[in-house]
């Protein structure tokens, strides 16, 4: 009996679960940091304590890249995204049980559940959308900061205005995550050939251009990480007001929207990536030395380093996927940079607040940061050539 062949669904569900899986990678972290107080007052946790409930997602970045690539290549990345969604799903209903450790074990399924999805993506772009890989990267991209800030924006008012308590407005953030997984579940089904082995990890870890992408995948994490976490205080302590301080953090994070679509369709344009790279650095070198020389006009600084934050992780992303051979080696060359990039990312908030304390002041953070940027601009240089990974 002849079979059947299977049906072959519009490129434009493909797109749609890039974008779901997208809103998800960072809403039910960015969801937390408003909430803090309340969690923080309700679980009787420290500060310290209660932070490790934003970092613990990032060193699950870290330290589980690599198996998550590891996952992809051998369920295949549609497949792993199912299970990413579902992981993320099951996170947030541990995260809601009325117990310390269940908070934190259900933190730690979401930072593991969210890893797979930072890792397959740009796989799953080079698989599908080759041709279209700017515009779609930056479509991803884009999404991924715009769910970030529209989980910051709501969560305090799901808890305080509508009753919902941290937990029903943390839980919430299941629901996208149950969505995305639905809409990959048949694109899973479709006709799927195993990936070519084409990922070779010492051919990769051996590769100049991997190492110059995850130190600048580093050093672009550690600054906005950092940014994240201390602008309100830095702008505090040179007498802003705490309100002008939450909005330039919110503006910020709105500017990196738009960034994030633009840049990966310009370095995908591109006859070589080195000076997209330069820009970006230079886009945060005026918002660092900004920030140092002259804080009054914060809002001028804020609104470069906005911009260059969202243009520097949608530009890691198209190079991922522009110097990669195929989609096997996309998904072991974003396991590495972002296993890398992601150590060196989580150092940031840490060193600044330590730098803070032991200087009395914002100059010693705020050089360091440029040191970072002048590390960033020389990676940029050896990212950005034409040259091909695998």
């Amino acid at each position: 009996m002849e079979k059947t062949a299977p049906v072959r669904l519009p490129v434009w569900v493909t797109l749609l679960g890039v974008a779901l899986v997208a809103v998800n990678l960072r809403a039910a972290i960015a969801a937390v940091s408003p909430l803090l107080p309340s969690l923080q007052a309700d679980l009787g946790l420290s500060r310290g304590a209660a932070g490790l409930l934003t970092s613990l997602p990032v060193l699950c970045f870290s330290l589980l890249s690599a198996a998550a690539a590891g996952l992809g290549r051998r369920l295949g990345s549609e497949r792993a995204l199912v299970i990413g969604m579902l992981a993320l799903v099951l996170g947030s209903a541990i995260r809601f049980v009325p117990s310390v450790p269940w908070v934190f074990a259900g933190t730690i399924v979401i930072g593991a559940a969210i890893t797979v999805g930072n890792v397959l993506v740009p796989s799953v772009i080079k698989q599908h959308f080759a041709d279209r890989s700017g515009p779609v990267t930056g479509m991803y991209t884009g999404v991924l900061i715009a769910g970030a800030a529209a989980a910051s924006a709501i969560s305090a008012p799901l808890a305080l205005s509508a009753g919902w308590g941290w937990r029903g407005a943390l839980a919430v953030w299941a629901v996208p995550a149950l969505l995305a997984a639905l809409v990959w579940v048949p694109l899973s089904r479709q006709a799927h050939r195993p990936p070519e082995q084409t990922f070779r990890a010492r051919t990769v870890l051996g590769n100049p251009v991997m190492w110059a992408l995850a130190i600048f995948m580093g050093c672009q994490s550690l600054l906005y990480f950092a940014v994240l976490a201390w602008l309100p205080a830095l702008l505090h302590d040179a007498e802003i007001s705490l309100g002008a301080a939450g909005f330039a953090l919110s503006l910020f994070n709105l500017l990196g929207i738009a960034s994030a679509f633009v840049m990966p369709t310009l370095a995908a344009r591109a006859k070589s990536q080195v000076y997209p790279g330069l820009l970006i650095c230079l886009g945060w070198a005026v918002g660092v030395v900004g920030l140092l020389l002259a804080p009054s006009l914060y809002l001028v600084w804020t609104f470069f380093a906005g911009l260059a934050q969202g243009a520097s992780i949608s530009f890691v992303f198209a190079l991922i996927v522009l110097r990669s051979r195929t989609p096997d080696v996309a998904r072991g060359l974003s396991g590495t940079v972002q296993t890398i990039g992601y150590v060196l990312g989580a150092t940031g908030p840490f060193a600044m607040g330590a730098l803070r304390d032991s200087t009395s002041g914002w100059t010693a953070p705020l050089l360091v940061l440029v040191g970072v940027i002048v590390v960033m601009s020389v990676c940029a240089l050896g990212a950005g050539r034409n040259s091909t990974v695998g």
